[in-house]
């Protein structure tokens, strides 16, 4: 389950992502400069808009474009939005909520035209309003696309392909269907039954199913989606969207420079290395991120999770890359063992039934649970390391934050974490597309768990917070600074 665009539209998109905020008042683009001569080589009229990124499937989305002065201006159907909420809303996220848009329905896109007898890009900006934090840069060489959509760093985050209607074939969809299969698989496969059929799960998919006549395309149903969600942001929102297809993989290459799962960057002033983390889903890809990182020895390790997510326990092969000694790291559970766990019987779990992150989705599919001890690995780091997080980090990140924090190997700098520690598996729901449900929950070892309040004292291991409350708390926008300098203090002890 994600929360809090997928890329663009999806993650219209996230969740969100991840991660949705905000109401903005309904209002369609002014176009006021619109010229009437017809342009060659402009955008103008209806498009078939795909947008292809690393996470997920091809989204798909209508959008209609208008001839402006400087280019031209497009927007997505916003009646979805209308139905729901009366107005355009947030609800982008759960892949690259971090990366892109933090609220917003209607989608607009305005942009120079490129040029190509001078080789001239066309630049413009994109997102669910005209407010610049909101959007993010565009970059398209022809016409006919493809459109690169960016991080406001330079790299790309999606791919964007264009075409008329008549040129391409797009997938039908019955998402009446879909809805209906993914509210089956979300009863049956959710880590906790009495929410997957709470009162505000079943108002979540009521709301759904009364917005689906107005849906046309992928990105509406996701903003349909987004939009029933907001108003229970405590459920993990269902976020169904297409198998990965290799036309994605073609087009990302083409554009280069792409947003990693995991990019290493070097202060060659400070010598201080950065893992900055989007999402945990490859052990291979943990592997190689940190041997970059050692390499040169730096004089600290900064793992930044601030816009971070995972589905599975390749976080905690990171972890490895950094203790010292074996550490308990708790179990991973479904919701059969849900209730006992509540009951107090954690010792009828197979202790260390893992060794090794990589072996643990075997035993899960097989047991429904594992506790896992995680040795280092011999080139373990044993320099400083500090840990960036927001209230955008969430998943496994968070037990990896969490156990390198309980150990004291690292320090946490920024802002408290989402406190929702689930890892999640793809399941089928037909028409070529799949969802992530959050199946399994973690459970922190009894050894390094938080003394409870009084207010907790009565309430199982279980169901306590797993909310990561940071060493040194501070914005978003300045831990990287504080976790250097804190970096550089202690590599001078």
């Amino acid at each position: 389950m994600m929360r809090p665009l997928y890329p663009l539209l999806a993650p219209a998109i996230t969740a969100s992502g991840l991660f949705l905020s905000g109401c903005a008042s309904p209002a369609r683009p002014e176009f006021d400069h619109f010229t009437e001569e017809p342009v060659d080589r402009e955008l103008n009229g209806d498009y078939v808009a795909v947008v292809h990124t690393r996470w997920i499937g091809p989204v798909y989305a209508r959008m209609t474009a208008q001839r402006t002065e400087s280019g031209f201006k497009a927007n997505t159907d916003p009646r979805v939005a209308w139905s729901l909420v009366g107005g355009v809303e947030g609800f982008f996220g759960p892949f690259l909520a971090p990366f892109l848009f933090p609220s917003g329905m209607l989608v607009v896109w305005s942009s120079t035209l490129p040029d190509e007898v001078t080789a001239e890009v066309g630049e413009g900006w994109i997102g669910p309003s005209t407010v610049d934090p909101w959007r993010l840069p565009t970059r398209m060489k022809s016409a006919q696309g493809p459109v690169e959509i960016r991080h406001r760093d330079g790299r790309v985050l999606a791919v964007m392909a264009l075409a008329r209607p008549a040129d391409i074939e797009v997938p039908a969809t019955d998402y009446r269907l879909l809805t209906q299969t993914l509210q089956r698989v979300v009863a049956e496969r959710y880590f906790d039954p009495a929410l997957s059929n709470s009162d505000d799960m079943l108002a979540f998919f009521a709301d759904l199913n009364d917005a689906i006549p107005h849906v046309r395309d992928d990105a509406t149903y996701l903003a349909a989606i987004g939009l029933s969600w907001r108003k229970r942001p405590q459920i993990a929102m269902p976020m169904p969207y297409r198998h990965r297809v290799p036309e994605s993989d073609r087009l990302l290459v083409a554009a280069g420079n792409t947003v990693s799962s995991l990019t290493v960057t070097r202060n060659e002033k400070t010598s201080i290395a950065t893992v900055e983390v989007v999402s945990f889903h490859d052990h291979d890809a943990v592997d190689a991120a940190m041997r970059e990182a050692i390499s040169g020895s730096p004089a600290g390790i900064i793992i930044d999770l601030r816009n971070a997510t995972g589905f599975d326990l390749s976080s905690l092969r990171l972890a490895q890359w950094l203790i010292q000694a074996p550490i308990d790291a708790g179990t991973v559970y479904n919701a059969q063992w849900r209730e006992r766990l509540r009951e107090g019987a954690p010792g009828s779990l197979p202790p260390d039934s893992a060794r090794d992150p990589r072996t643990a989705p075997g035993e899960l599919g097989r047991d429904g649970a594992v506790s896992i001890l995680l040795r280092p690995l011999p080139d373990a780091y044993a320099g400083p390391v500090a840990v960036l997080t927001s209230a955008r980090t969430r998943s496994s990140p968070e037990i990896l934050a969490w156990l390198l924090q309980r150990t004291g190997r690292a320090k946490i700098v920024g802002e408290r974490t989402a406190g929702r520690p689930r890892l999640s598996q793809e399941h089928d729901l037909g028409q070529g597309f799949v969802v992530r449900v959050d199946e399994f929950d973690w459970l922190m070892p009894e050894s390094l768990a938080t003394r409870p309040t009084p207010d907790q004292e009565s309430t199982p291991l279980a169901d306590r917070s797993a909310q990561i409350r940071p060493d040194i708390l501070t914005s978003r926008q300045r831990a990287p600074a504080r976790a250097a300098r804190m970096i550089h203090e202690l590599s001078r002890e």
